[in-house]
């Protein structure tokens, strides 16, 4: 009778262990997301600057009366405020469950200009023992295009990939100098004859520069679909190539990014294990 009751027990708890199993692979599904996706990319970097001044500016807080305008000569701003455009296409691997490793093409567009706080500034175009002439600029802008190589490693701090994920970014970025143009608005036309000389003593952007970065993001959909991103660097920091033109970059700035991704190579993918 003893071993009756025992053996009805022994049943009762392997049918009870049977269930539970079979409930918690009843609720337990895979997602197989692919492990390559490409993407493109738009963002703004914001490095705060200090004005080189070349010595052919001239400043005054002067008052220039005309027939038909008054004029003020002044002072040239001590701070600028250059932003740096890029775009990019970039590819993207899974290499874990939280981690990424991104790379690709960039194309930064760094604008600066030097301008007045009045009308123009004076600058001096030749020098005698004697006397100086000088021409009045409204601003000059320099227009600098880098090609870059970035290379960023990403970590999800949570497995599951829910439509809104946050993750940490770590970053470096190669960027070789490909154009660059100078402009000059002069207060007058006819003194365009002299841009040829004033450019030649404007300066030249480095042709290399690098950086390290890292920051936050937002994932906005799920990755076995096509989805975007947001994205804070904070801080981000210049370790060679100061610039040799008339702004000086700080090493510190911060950037904004958005990005589109795509998901391929569908054979090559990444399963989850997600309990309902």
């Amino acid at each position: 009778m003893l071993m009756k009751k025992f053996t009805f027990v022994l049943f009762l708890i392997l049918m009870f262990g049977f269930e539970v199993q079979a409930q918690k692979e009843k609720n337990v599904i895979e997602i197989n997301i692919p492990r390559w996706r490409v993407g493109v990319e738009a963002g703004v970097d914001v490095p705060f600057g200090s004005v080189n001044k070349p010595s052919q500016i001239r400043e005054n807080r002067s008052y220039y009366p005309n027939n038909d305008y008054d004029y003020y000569c002044g002072l040239v701003l001590d701070r600028t405020l250059s932003h740096v455009f890029y775009f990019g296409a970039k590819a993207e691997y899974m290499l874990h469950k939280r981690w990424t490793v991104t790379s690709g093409l960039r194309l930064s567009i760094n604008k600066s200009t030097l301008t007045s706080d009045r009308d123009y500034f004076l600058w001096k175009i030749e020098e005698t023992e004697t006397s100086a002439n000088y021409i009045k600029i409204k601003n000059l802008s320099q227009s600098n295009y880098y090609l870059g190589l970035p290379i960023e490693f990403k970590f999800f701090p949570r497995q599951k990939d829910y439509s809104v994920r946050q993750y940490f970014i770590f970053g470096t970025s190669f960027n070789l100098l490909a154009s660059s143009n100078n402009n000059i608005d002069f207060d007058n036309e006819r003194m365009e004859k002299y841009s040829t000389d004033i450019k030649a003593q404007m300066g030249t952007p480095n042709v290399f520069f690098s950086t390290i970065y890292a920051g936050v993001g937002l994932k906005f959909g799920k990755m076995n679909h096509p989805f975007g991103s947001i994205e804070v660097i904070a801080p981000m920091i210049r370790i060679s190539g100061n610039s040799k033109s008339f702004v000086n970059m700080e090493p510190v700035g911060f950037s904004f990014r958005t990005i589109l991704q795509i998901p391929v190579a569908k054979k090559k993918l990444l399963t989850y294990s997600v309990k309902q």
